[in-house]
């Protein structure tokens, strides 16, 4: 065997390994746009809000959030590899000023569209995004502080405790505002820090290790949304939680990454997906509900998820060839520096996706 060959051999290893991070992250956000959708067609009346809607809401909510921290934790030990100030600064420009631009654009069109708009925005909404985020852009506050967190308690002992001690906090509140749910999240992005080798390294047993894993998620989803009382965030929706992200990450990585590109792509585009896939899917709901197209809820929840992930890829595509993914915070800032391999692709580091 050539030098040349193996190290073919190795290189397409290598993407078969990490390629599975853009597969989670494209059914992660896919699963995201899919229950923001099915809410926005609820609350007006579109979508029955009957038994199928609740266990659908409950059976999404109860790990696909948790997976984008957990894929979040997978990187970080390898990005503080280049020093605390080099994380945040990255950050800043990945996170947090996504945060504050989507923010404010999302916000602004809503309150342009407020007949149209199902949760009204007013002016003081947006004064207060500093410490009340809006819509979907909780993610990005809890994940800042995540981050902030990683840099301020470098002791594994002490993240872990402070971690399961936030998420038992979380549970004994009785109200709990979207800020909160930071409490319950952490726990998942320290177990995506600290579980990184475990997580490159396992390999499922052929496609009988997520269906087994699939089987036991529905019968805990069954079961702790009785014992729940349909709260995808309590104790009892744990069980799902970790079974709904183990099972995403073993079918992830049995995917081949040459038949499945177009999940890799929305995984690569998944920030541009998450801060762009209110205003279209919203948008087409109220262009159909305005052509007078019958609301059929299948139809417009079909409509409103294909919407909510084509058309920001298409965006995605725009902007890129255009060299204006960073001016929007949707990629990080060109280095100058090289860097080593990390755990996820070049094409798709953490700071270009939600994770």
């Amino acid at each position: 065997m050539s030098g040349m060959d193996a190290g073919t051999q190795r290189a397409t290893a290598d993407t078969a390994r990490t390629a599975w991070i853009d597969f989670a992250r494209g059914l992660g956000v896919i699963l995201v746009v899919y229950g923001h959708v099915l809410g926005g067609l609820v609350r007006p009346g579109i979508f029955p809000d009957g038994a199928v809607a609740r266990w659908m809401d409950y059976t999404l909510y109860t790990f696909h959030m948790p997976l984008f921290f957990f894929l979040a934790g997978l990187n970080v030990q390898h990005s503080l590899r280049r020093g605390a100030r080099s994380f945040l600064t990255s950050k800043l420009w990945t996170i947090a000023y996504p945060y504050v631009l989507w923010s404010l654009i999302q916000g602004g069109i809503t309150m342009l569209l407020a007949r149209d708009a199902n949760i009204p925005i007013h002016p003081g909404d947006l004064a207060a995004i500093w410490y009340r985020p809006i819509a979907q852009f909780w993610f990005l506050y809890a994940l800042m502080i995540c981050h902030v967190f990683a840099v301020l308690v470098p002791s594994r002992t002490v993240l872990i405790t402070l971690a399961l001690a936030g998420l038992g906090v979380f549970l004994a509140l009785p109200i709990r505002p979207d800020l909160a749910l930071t409490l319950h999240h952490l726990p998942f992005y320290v177990a995506g820090i600290y579980g990184t080798r475990v997580v490159a390294e396992w390999r499922p047993f052929g496609w009988s290790s997520p269906v087994v894993i699939g089987i036991a998620f529905a019968a805990a989803v069954a079961l702790g949304g009785q014992l729940s009382g349909m709260d995808a965030n309590g104790l009892a929706s744990l069980p799902a939680c970790v079974l709904g992200i183990a099972g995403t990450v073993g079918l992830c990585k049995l995917l081949a990454p040459t038949r499945h590109r177009w999940l890799a792509a929305a995984g690569v585009a998944s920030m541009t997906i998450y801060v762009l896939h209110i205003l279209a899917g919203s948008g087409v709901r109220i262009i159909m509900l305005k052509l007078h197209i019958p609301p059929l809820p299948w139809v417009y929840l079909l409509a409103g998820t294909v919407a909510g992930v084509v058309l920001p890829l298409i965006a995605h595509a725009i902007l890129r060839r255009l060299n204006l993914l960073a001016v929007f915070g949707l990629a990080p800032l060109a280095s100058r520096k090289p860097q080593t391999a990390a755990i996820t692709p070049r094409v798709a580091t953490s700071d270009q996706a939600p994770a």
